[in-house]
């Protein structure tokens, strides 16, 4: 039907032949084919979806062992950093004695 339509207004109102009004038209189907057809090809299939949701849960996998092992990490360092400073304390009331002797 906006075939027709399109064909009577390039043929009337702008004054074309009736061969060139038929290939304006059909250019602008083909157009408007090949952007349809574009436009499909962006959208994701249920396959695309599948792949996404599993990549997702591979890397929820990743982010959850690296999170715990730098949980770990921390854990390790405030650990050491005790020691340390059990060291130094016990140090520095030893230097104390010693002074005060």
């Amino acid at each position: 039907m906006n075939q027709i339509w399109l064909y009577d207004l390039f043929r009337k109102e702008l004054r074309l032949p009736d061969d060139k009004a038929a290939a304006f038209v059909k250019a602008i189907e083909d157009v408007a084919v090949s952007e349809g057809a574009g436009r499909n090809q962006l959208l994701a299939t249920k396959e695309d979806v599948h792949d996404l949701k599993s990549g997702m849960h591979a890397l929820r996998g990743d982010l959850e062992l690296k999170i715990e092992q730098s949980k770990n990490d921390v854990y390790k360092a405030i650990f050491i950093s005790g020691i340390v400073q059990l060291i130094a304390i016990l140090s520095g009331a030893l230097a104390i004695v010693k002074f005060a002797k």
